[in-house]
């Protein structure tokens, strides 16, 4: 019948799409590592880092030091997040036969729907009797890393990829992405207090927890 067509089959073409097919379920099986990954970095960080910040009788009002301390935890949380995802893309514009990662959005899309689902899957509870009792604080800011990751996520995935891995002109790689990263780092400063009083309204749950 393929004969009678006029069609035949390529071999070559099933086996590039195939490898394509590959790459987008490895791209979303490694989203789902990384944030499980940045996940348990997090919480292990805002255990030990945090814990006398949103914990007593003044938790609902921060010092100058205390606001440094919770901006430095997000951000670290964010680079925990944000480097694994460098060297991903890296490696697969590494492996493309001319140094272009074929369909890119489509690997960004498959990457950002696991996200998504895992972030609707976010329902911080008040549990009284869990080994470590959570704080509103605590809930707040995991929440606000969880959300400043959906956020950006897709144009950090683009700017890697654009900004810093295709262009081969001055500034080197490294410098690009230090820019990229302090970009980005401003940008999830700015929106740290916008995603703090969105938090509460998202998941009233919060507002179950004590100070």
């Amino acid at each position: 019948m393929q004969a009678i067509n006029g069609a035949t089959p390529d071999p070559a073409r099933f086996l590039k799409n195939l490898r394509l097919l590959v790459s987008l379920m490895v791209t979303a099986f490694f989203q789902v590592f990384s944030s499980f990954l940045a996940g348990g970095i997090s919480s292990i960080l805002l255990l030990f880092t945090t814990n006398s910040i949103f914990w007593g009788e003044h938790a609902d009002t921060y010092t100058f030091t205390e606001l440094l301390w919770i901006g430095g935890d997000f951000l670290f949380a964010g680079g925990a997040f944000a480097l694994p995802w460098f060297g991903f893309w890296w490696m697969l514009h590494g492996l493309a036969e001319d140094k272009r990662i074929r369909l890119f959005p489509l690997h960004v899309l498959f990457a950002y729907v696991p996200l998504v689902v895992m972030f609707l899957q976010v329902d911080p509870q008040y549990n009284p009797n869990a080994m470590i009792v959570g704080s509103a604080g605590e809930s707040t800011l995991f929440v606000c890393m969880t959300m400043a990751a959906v956020l950006l996520y897709p144009f950090y995935s683009v700017g890697i990829y654009y900004f810093v891995l295709r262009p081969t002109a001055h500034p080197r790689k490294r410098y690009r992405f230090i820019l990229l990263c302090m970009l980005f780092a401003v940008i999830a400063i700015t929106l740290l207090p916008f995603l703090w009083h969105l938090a509460p309204r998202i998941y009233p749950g919060i507002l179950e927890f004590p100070s």
